[in-house]
């Protein structure tokens, strides 16, 4: 009994994982946006969230780009303030989603298993199950934008259940930190699979990425693709969120002339 019950969980996680590597991002064209399109974004305090404010600055005044849903960690004034200050002008369609950090700075690994554990069964509930009963043809998100914080990697996996249900699922957009000068973040290698678009904000960092490989391993023809956009174009974001062409493996800022 107990050999059948083993066989069984292993041929359940072969199947899980083989259908987990079949719905990977491999560059297909996304449907063009017309209408609207609903957003949520992690905001994850100090820089991180300084940085998601400018990513935002550039799209809150189309009005495609609605309802908003902001994340944030429980106790994060900073992030509650950026977005009173983002919302200021805007048609006041968003809503707030708190979530337990997952880790904390320096935290013990089982606490911060368990502090993980939480922060997935929260995001499981509001961004999964809650929707999935309301509106089941309908994502949590039209995309999601994440930016490095640790917890981003619990919503970009719960936000891949429903593309492995095979149900209309969110679109997951990735900008690395502008601090990652050279290499990514541990949060950067764990989403760089499962990202529709991976940004690095430094083209060194990108080459890392070439070098590492990623779900076709180093060398891998289709994960050294990248491009190369200019920082001073300010409508990238909005490029990246209308989702219109194949996104690139890696989508690197120039920043030629600008120190790290």
């Amino acid at each position: 009994m107990l050999l059948v019950l083993l066989a069984s969980t292993a041929i359940a996680t072969a199947l899980l994982a083989l259908r987990v590597w079949l719905v990977l991002p491999r560059g297909e064209r996304a449907p063009r946006r017309l209408g609207r399109c609903s957003l949520a974004v992690f905001l994850g305090s100090g820089g991180h969230t300084s940085e998601a404010r400018a990513l935002l600055g550039a799209v809150l005044a189309d009005a495609r780009y609605s309802p908003r849903t902001y994340v944030y960690c429980h106790g994060d004034g900073l992030s509650l303030r950026a977005v009173a200050e983002l919302e200021t002008s805007g048609d006041g369609a968003f809503t707030l989603l708190a979530l337990p950090r997952a880790r904390g700075v320096a935290q013990p690994p089982l606490s911060s298993a368990v502090a993980t554990a939480r922060t997935l069964a929260l995001a499981t509930w509001h961004t999964l199950l809650v929707p999935l009963a309301r509106h089941p043809t309908t994502p949590w998100a039209d995309v999601l934008l994440v930016n490095g914080p640790g917890t981003c990697v619990v919503l970009v996996a719960v936000a891949y259940v429903r593309r492995i249900l095979g149900l209309s699922h969110t679109r997951i957009i990735y900008v690395e930190s502008f601090a990652r000068v050279k290499s990514l973040s541990l949060s950067g290698r764990l989403v760089r699979p499962f990202a529709d678009v991976f940004v690095v904000q430094w083209p060194a960092a990108a080459g890392k990425v070439e070098a590492e490989g990623g779900p076709g391993g180093a060398g891998d023809e289709s994960d050294a693709r990248m491009r190369v956009t200019d920082v001073s174009r300010t409508t990238w974001t909005r490029q990246l969120l209308n989702q219109t062409s194949a996104p690139p493996a890696i989508l690197a800022i120039n920043r030629a002339g600008q120190q790290p």
